[in-house]
């Protein structure tokens, strides 16, 4: 007697299109590795009395060439990303390099120029006046064009303002002014040492460039981090602060006419 075997349907169930490996659950996106191991695991569980299609297959398998493709493009993207940074950050190195030998060489004609200052005359702006009690104090300032107006402001050591003078207008050039040594008040100030700020504005009222003057010999020079300095009477004054050289100390120059102040 014939008996007929029935052949159990397999246990595995077919893929569907929306556990392709190109997507998980939840939409988490797939490496190529892990890509590469749900699609060997995918053939190993398909239902052999149902393979999976070719076309399925073969769609699958350019999806992970393109995963493949992406993956070395972001790669390479970000090589590239971080050689831009290299370079950037070597570029930025490059001028910073060429700033520090711009200053040194900067600071070194500073030097060789004012090495001649030695023993020389100068003028300087430096607002610094001595006030000894008695007499009048020259103020000398500088105008870098005619001003119909000159504002004289003398502060002490705090800085604090103890007078201030307005004097009429006058040529470019140096002039000498005069302060009579008194406060605001009309008092007389006590001895010691004052700075002097010089503004002027021109005829059409606008600013014209103006500075108090002191005029010394060059004692010595130093150089620090700040540069090439002057000292003169005993203080120290930036090169940067040099207006004209008067010539040797032996010299002898007749001081300009000074305009006491009101």
């Amino acid at each position: 007697m014939t008996t007929d075997t029935a052949v159990p349907a397999a246990t595995a169930t077919p893929p569907s299109a929306s556990s392709s490996p190109a997507s998980l659950a939840g939409g988490a996106d797939l490496d190529r590795n892990a890509f590469l191991q749900l699609l060997v695991a995918q053939l190993r569980n398909q239902d052999p009395t149902s393979p999976q299609d070719g076309h399925e297959f073969a769609a699958q398998l350019a999806q992970f060439s393109s995963v493949e493709q992406l993956t070395q493009v972001n790669e390479s993207l970000q090589a590239q990303a971080s050689l831009f940074a290299g370079l950037a950050a070597g570029i930025g190195g490059l001028q910073e390099g060429q700033v520090a030998m711009s200053d040194h060489l900067s600071g070194r004609i500073d030097l060789q120029s004012a090495t001649a200052l030695i023993g020389q005359t100068v003028d300087v702006s430096d607002g610094v006046v001595e006030w000894d009690g008695s007499g009048e104090v020259t103020v000398p300032i500088h105008l870098g064009d005619a001003a119909r107006e000159i504002t004289v402001t003398v502060r002490d050591s705090s800085g604090s303002v103890i007078r201030t003078m307005t004097v009429s207008g006058k040529p470019a050039g140096n002039h000498d002014l005069a302060w009579d040594g008194a406060l605001a008040d009309g008092s007389p100030a006590p001895e010691g040492t004052y700075t002097v700020d010089v503004s002027a504005v021109g005829a059409d009222g606008a600013p014209v460039t103006a500075s108090a003057v002191t005029t010394g010999v060059v004692e010595r020079l130093t150089v620090d981090a700040d540069g090439v300095s002057l000292w003169i009477g005993g203080r120290r004054v930036p090169f940067a602060a040099l207006l004209s050289v008067r010539g040797s100390s032996s010299d002898t120059t007749p001081p300009p006419t000074h305009q006491p102040m009101p």
